[in-house]
């Protein structure tokens, strides 16, 4: 992947929109690879300021759930918690949970969403680890708890990264929900920036994240339960490939699988 001409492939999530950002009515070219055959496109688009909803939900018919969380940005809970609402009203049986591409966003959020499939005396979270051996707990009293004891699937992928790793580590920690994916991005760090004496700034890691049982995240990422070989999308024969539905999509396909036997 290419953002102006400039290979982001070893970028981290962050570095890659920050690349991508810029100012309102201007262009940037993104040369992506596509299918199984990694073929590669560039696209040019115009910059602008966009209100992009953070979840969404549909019913899949049969009890299932389909619920979406892109981020965890300033509206999210709030989404959120108007989406469990309405959810509620629909006596779920089961949920798939789709974390894909999610690239994290604020840890106080990502706890009140894990907690939710959660009990108040659960415990912990997630835990914040400096490298002078201190350590902070987020339990799962945050949430509001409607989502316990109903079957959940988590779909993930390489771009499930951060707050949304903080939520698949702890539910599958728990043993509340079955991962379907790949391996995750691995972002599981605190970062700050110093002020240098030149007016540079120098981003230093001053902590790191850990699930219920203590398994890194950093670096690391976190394996599914069942992984989904090759492209989690693959075209549809005879299509052009330029709408959702033009794809089959594995991981909602293996989702769907295990909600049905169990």
């Amino acid at each position: 992947m290419a953002v102006d001409k400039e290979d982001v492939t070893a970028l981290s999530v962050e570095e890659v929109v920050g690349k991508i950002r810029g100012p309102k009515q201007t262009k940037v070219t993104l040369a992506i690879e596509r299918g199984e055959k990694a073929e590669k496109q560039d696209i040019e688009i115009m910059r602008d300021s966009i209100d992009l909803s953070s979840v969404k939900w549909e019913d899949k018919g049969n009890g299932i759930i389909y619920l979406r969380v892109s981020f965890f940005n300033d509206n999210t809970w709030s989404e959120f918690d108007k989406a469990v609402k309405e959810i509620m009203l629909k006596s779920p049986k089961s949920i798939i949970l789709d974390l894909r591409g999610n690239p994290g966003g604020y840890l106080d959020t990502s706890v009140k969403v894990a907690a939710e499939w959660l009990t108040k005396d659960q415990g912990v979270v997630v835990s914040e680890k400096n490298k002078d051996g201190e350590v902070k707990k987020y339990n799962a009293d945050e949430g509001k708890h409607r989502f316990v004891g109903v079957k959940t699937v988590i779909l993930v992928d390489e771009g499930t990264a951060s707050g949304s790793e903080i939520v698949t580590g702890a539910l599958q920690d728990y043993g509340v929900a079955t991962v379907v994916g790949k391996t995750t991005f691995g972002k599981g760090s605190v970062q700050e920036f110093e002020v240098l004496p030149d007016g540079s700034a120098l981003k230093i890691t001053i902590a790191e994240w850990y699930t219920p049982k203590d398994r890194q995240i950093n670096k690391v990422g976190l394996n599914p339960d069942i992984t989904v070989d090759g492209d989690m999308f693959v075209q549809k024969d005879k299509t052009t490939g330029d709408k959702a539905e033009d794809y089959i999509d594995k991981g909602m396909e293996k989702a769907l699988e295990i909600l049905k036997i169990k």
